[in-house]
């Protein structure tokens, strides 16, 4: 592997300080933005003909080794529990490690935002799903009710 500098520099005279990568004037943040964007490796390098393959991807292996290092280890999991564990109200707090017998019909607390206890699980999950629950991730009401229902789909009957 190459060391950083023969990858990535950063100096006030070029681009004021911003990391480019080495031997160009093209900033490190092009290749990210790009990326995201969902482009792929070989049109940034078409669009960017002074830099050469071997570098970016020195830069993505460095990249890639930081965040290996920042990574911190995730806790083992706990053993699921085989019986309901209930809060000081009576909601079931454990539902992701229980089984649509076991909740059907009870109080329980949202599996996704942890925040809403349903009355009666899973009445009104689809419209706490469509437009509250904090725990799903899409953006329209529809998909949020798909990624509510494939992700605890364990929990209905």
């Amino acid at each position: 592997m190459r060391a950083p500098y023969q990858v990535i520099t950063r100096t006030a005279e070029v681009r004021r300080g911003t990391a480019v990568f080495a031997r160009s004037r093209v900033p490190v943040r092009t290749l990210i933005d790009h990326l995201d964007r969902g482009g792929s490796l070989d049109e940034f390098l078409q669009r960017n003909t002074q830099l050469d393959r071997e570098t970016v991807l020195a830069a993505c292996a460095l990249g890639l080794e930081t965040l290996i290092g920042t990574v911190p280890i995730e806790p083992a999991v706990e053993q699921g529990s085989l019986l309901p564990r209930l809060d000081q109200d009576g909601a079931i707090t454990n539902a992701l490690e229980l089984g649509a017998a076991q909740v059907v019909g009870r109080r329980v607390l949202c599996p996704g935002c942890r925040t809403l206890v349903f009355r009666s699980w899973p009445e009104g999950w689809d419209g706490h799903a469509a437009k509250r629950c904090r725990g799903l991730k899409a953006r329209e009401p529809e998909a949020r009710k798909v990624e509510f229902k494939r992700r605890f789909e364990h929990l209905f009957r």
